[in-house]
């Protein structure tokens, strides 16, 4: 499945104008009663990459599966609609996964339609968006240390200057460590030595009071992050890959609506539609358009 954190998009992301927001977004009520079986469609992708999708079943509350693989869907018709136009259908490659033959455009407007066997859904609209770029990363202070657990972990303080996207004004950072030939895949999230002072890590990576604005649209932030025991030590640590990823509106909403993007993504089988969905823009059933764009800057170390 296209990973909508760090290959960015997951990990990526897309513009829904308000009234589609409106109209193709649903938050989903807690329901006791099982509805049925149903589909759980991910889909995402970045300007310049195909689009990905893969496609699971509900299950009812409390019900044990011994082969979760059972509930992927792999015989499903899925069209991409590119302002208002079908302009491919996307190529099943087995296990419930599917992968479009274009590659997706800044500032283009996309939704998909799924039929399998007669069940039809369809994502809310969304805009490839134009990415917010970094300027520069400078990283300092590295530290390593054990943990309670006789474990390595290791912190490094980075600054970073970002060029913001004035239309897309969503992003967040995640993170490729390169070491022992080996990619290894986190996530930043902005804290305050100051203890009156509250980060904002909705997306809101910017216009945030942990961040620093210079003038011109650049943003400068200066944080620390902690590896917690890693498969390396401090010294196999190659380069680090900053990916700056840039949203649409659609990843506020999400955000506010209280899901774990992460979770949601990285744990799709099997899914229990009670009482988990707190948020889904598919008709028909659940899950997730979200399309994005990203810039990265690597720091040989």
């Amino acid at each position: 499945m296209y990973n909508f954190k760090s290959k960015y998009l997951f990990y990526f992301l897309i513009i829904i104008y308000g009234l589609t927001i409106s109209s193709c977004i649903k938050d989903v009520d807690y329901k006791l009663d099982f509805e049925g079986s149903k589909m759980v469609v991910f889909a995402g992708g970045v300007a310049g990459q195909k689009l990905s999708t893969q496609i699971t079943r509900t299950i009812a509350p409390l019900t044990k599966v011994d082969n979760p693989d059972s509930l992927v869907v792999s015989d499903a018709l899925i069209e991409i609609v590119k302002n208002n136009d079908v302009v491919d259908t996307m190529i099943s490659q087995g296990e419930g996964k599917y992968i479009s033959h274009i590659t997706l455009q800044e500032n283009n407007v996309y939704k998909i339609k799924i039929n399998s066997e007669g069940e039809l859904l369809e994502s809310g609209y969304d805009t490839v968006p134009v990415p917010a770029l970094i300027n520069s990363i400078k990283i300092t202070e590295f530290s390593e240390e054990k943990d309670t657990t006789n474990s390595y972990d290791f912190t490094f303080m980075y600054k970073i200057q970002i060029y913001k996207s004035v239309q897309f004004p969503y992003n967040d950072i995640s993170l490729t460590l390169f070491a022992n030939g080996k990619e290894y895949e986190d996530y930043v999230f902005l804290s305050s030595k100051n203890e009156f002072v509250e980060c904002d890590n909705c997306f809101n990576l910017l216009d945030n009071p942990c961040t620093k604005y210079l003038g011109n649209n650049i943003y400068e932030i200066t944080n620390e992050k902690t590896v917690y025991s890693p498969e390396y030590k401090l010294k196999d640590l190659d380069s680090i890959q900053f990916i700056l990823n840039t949203y649409s509106s659609l990843s506020d909403r999400l955000c506010q609506s209280g899901m774990d993007l992460e979770e949601y993504y990285g744990n799709p089988l099997p899914f229990v539609s009670n009482p988990s969905v707190m948020f889904s823009n598919i008709e028909g059933g659940y899950g997730i358009f979200l399309l994005g764009a990203s810039d990265s800057l690597t720091i040989k170390l």
